[in-house]
């Protein structure tokens, strides 16, 4: 494996990767806000009341760890030259699970999870932590190395959909393998040449 091999989109993107894992498993994303009420607060006193990403989320976890393996992958792939036989760039899909996860972020900070679980009356909240910032900031970082990724190959997502699009309307070519040979060409009605 060469790292020299790797462009700086790729490696911002792997080192974010790396630092989103990291503040998946080691800080919490959210936590119960008990309020002031002295018999919640007694009947839970030392109950650990935060939540990484692995307890707070149901699917948007599993999305993250998705961008993280997309996004080292390619920077493994890139490091030890191989290449990959897929129908669009690896920098666009590191790019656009990037956006994904940012997004899916930004929408878990506005709504936290299980806010809606709550009765009205109680005076407790779902607080947003310190991972769920350093997660969208992560998050970013893989959103912006594959983007810087994609301006290094000269490549946009306009130009990846052409792809995917022209990829779709070519007939395949015709398969050389197996079944039947094709036929032999039809005789020539011309007389032999003297």
């Amino acid at each position: 494996m060469d790292t020299a091999r790797l462009g700086r989109g790729e490696i911002i993107a792997a080192v974010s990767a790396v630092i989103l894992l990291l503040v998946m498993f080691i800080f919490d994303w959210f936590s119960i806000d008990l309020g002031d009420d002295p018999l919640i607060g007694a009947a839970v006193a030392g109950a650990d009341t935060g939540a990484n990403a692995w307890v707070a989320f149901s699917f948007i976890d599993i999305v993250l760890f998705v961008t993280i393996l997309v996004a080292i992958g390619f920077a493994v792939m890139a490091a030890n030259a191989q290449s990959h036989n897929l129908p669009v760039a690896g920098s666009a899909l590191v790019a656009a699970f990037g956006i994904l996860s940012v997004l899916l972020i930004l929408f878990r900070i506005i709504s936290p999870p299980g806010a809606g679980d709550i009765p009205d009356g109680l005076d407790i909240s779902v607080a947003r932590d310190i991972g769920v910032f350093l997660g969208l900031l992560a998050a970013g970082g893989i959103a912006y190395g594959g983007y810087l990724g994609m301006q290094e190959e000269g490549t946009s997502f306009s130009a990846q959909a052409d792809n995917l699009q022209n990829r779709d309307t070519t007939p395949p070519p015709p398969s050389r393998g197996g079944g039947t040979p094709p036929p032999p060409p039809p005789p020539s009605n011309q007389p032999p040449a003297v």
